[in-house]
């Protein structure tokens, strides 16, 4: 008997530690999350990717501050592709980062030099985002996609080598029988260039780099990943010894990056300014236009044009099979399957229940030109 009491005055003290702990917390207006050990992380994050804008968003309005914990220090390091991004992870010169599918996949198989893992999907589109094809600007003006795409039979064609473009672009010349004349791989700087010159017929391209070639008129869009069911996506990573470490930092992580993402679906100028910031050569209403404005039926446009899905729901998972399939097939990854331990989960599931929120956190849907509001 006396055992059980014993027994049960320890539990009752925790308890009322926990109490305790919990009252001192409110007291000072502290979160469990902002009272756990602060932390210094590097961030990387894409301004000249419209599915990393999140990252300029948690930046520009310091959500991090809200819900990391009090102390700790974020650096932002802005990149203009992934891979330099993926081995600042494997490194650990960089604890977290934000980056296209393709590249997001590879990280998760260098398990020998760092455990990165895909801990959320901040966007995922029905080929709305990367999955764009522009053709030089006295192409016709085609009456839908699939025309678009008999015409670059025998031309010359461009992709960024290992990109969500790339694999999307090779998928639909496949499915399609199309043969270019040449398909020339480039970096999306060397593209857009290439069309200023006039040297290219067409290319697959991402946003905002698409919308600015076509606002410059150098190029025009023929068609986007919709009618192929051809999706792109965006993810978040984390090496898993942060997120063990530094459990409370990890979900606050997420919980910033979901406020973000209702910013961009409520506050579309307020975004298009944020990212202006943090870019050269764009004007806000390019930067709104590359993801706000929804493009015509006649290019396979969607009624939606950005869904902050979060979670690693089948479409997603459908998505990251055929990415880890295509990197096999081009050569960049030994097998083709989903490794083992690619994704942690964690995170994003707490950081969304203690938020009360669902999947998914925001959809943008697509909006007239007309809707712009800016100078």
């Amino acid at each position: 008997m006396m055992r059980k009491f014993s027994r049960l005055a320890k539990l009752t003290a925790v308890v009322a530690g926990l109490l305790l702990f919990s009252a001192a917390l409110v007291g000072a207006g502290l979160t469990p999350a902002q009272a756990a050990e602060p932390v210094e992380i590097t961030y990387g994050y894409h301004p000249y990717w419209t599915g990393g804008w999140s990252g300029v968003v948690i930046k520009q309005m310091g959500l991090w501050k809200k819900y990391l914990p009090k102390g700790s220090v974020v650096h932002f390091e802005a990149h203009l592709t992934g891979p330099p991004m993926v081995n600042a992870l494997l490194a650990d010169k960089m604890q977290v980062g934000t980056m296209g599918d393709m590249p997001s996949l590879v990280a998760t198989t260098k398990k020998k030099q760092g455990d990165i893992r895909l801990v959320s999907v901040p966007m995922i589109s029905n080929g709305q985002n990367c999955n764009l094809i522009v053709v030089r600007k006295d192409a016709p003006d085609f009456k839908s996609p699939e025309e678009a795409i008999k015409w670059m039979n025998g031309k010359l064609v461009a992709v960024h080598r290992g990109t969500c473009a790339n694999r999307f672009l090779e998928s639909v010349l496949k499915k399609n029988n199309i043969k270019p004349k040449r398909l020339q791989y480039m970096t999306i700087e060397v593209i857009a260039s290439s069309f200023e010159a006039g040297k290219l017929d067409a290319a697959a391209m991402w946003e905002p780099h698409a919308r600015k070639v076509v606002e410059q008129g150098f190029a025009k869009y023929a068609a986007t990943g919709s009618p192929y069911n051809e999706l792109d996506a965006n993810f978040t990573l984390m090496r898993q010894d942060f997120i063990e470490k530094h459990p409370e930092a990890a979900k606050g992580w997420i919980k910033a990056e979901i406020e973000a993402l209702q910013i961009m679906e409520k506050d579309p100028m307020a975004v298009a300014k944020m990212v202006m910031k943090e870019t050269q050569g764009y004007t806000p209403k390019i930067l709104w236009k590359a993801l706000y404005e929804k493009h015509p039926k006649a290019v396979g446009g969607d009624d939606v044009v950005y869904v902050g899905e979060m979670i690693f729901s089948p479409q997603v998972l459908d998505l990251m099979k055929k990415g880890y399939e295509f990197l096999h097939s081009i050569k960049v990854l030994k097998s083709g399957d989903i490794p083992q331990g690619a994704i942690n989960e964690g995170p994003v599931t707490e950081a969304m229940k203690e938020m009360g929120v669902k999947a998914p956190v925001a959809v943008i849907k697509g909006l007239p030109a007309s809707a712009y509001t800016g100078e």
